[in-house]
């Protein structure tokens, strides 16, 4: 599992570190590597602590589009940097890969 973390650097050098899209997942440290530590002992408690994280497929809701872009597809069709998109979104994420690898 990878979890987006927000770490930030108080004026008095103490670090804040909060997980972005978990609620009230949150912990303070002397070190950047000593919050980022206790955040992965935070979110391993919780996870043991019998709390589910889960994606709930509201399926289809009246009156709403089965999804929300239809309106906007096919708005850019001329747009050169819109089409180049894509590739830049694919060699961003190969180069994360690159560097998250031992």
């Amino acid at each position: 599992m990878v979890v987006a973390i927000e770490l930030t650097r108080r004026p008095d050098g103490r670090y804040v570190a909060r997980a972005l899209h978990i609620p009230g997942v949150i912990v303070e440290a002397v070190s950047r590597d000593a919050a980022l530590e206790q955040m992965r002992a935070a979110l391993i408690t919780r996870q043991r602590s019998s709390v589910e994280i889960v994606q709930l497929d509201l399926g289809e809701v009246p009156g709403l589009p089965a999804v929300p872009w239809p309106p906007l597809s096919g708005a850019f069709p001329d747009d050169e940097v819109y089409r180049e998109m894509p590739a830049e979104i694919e060699r961003q994420r190969r180069g994360d890969d690159e560097r998250k690898e031992p």
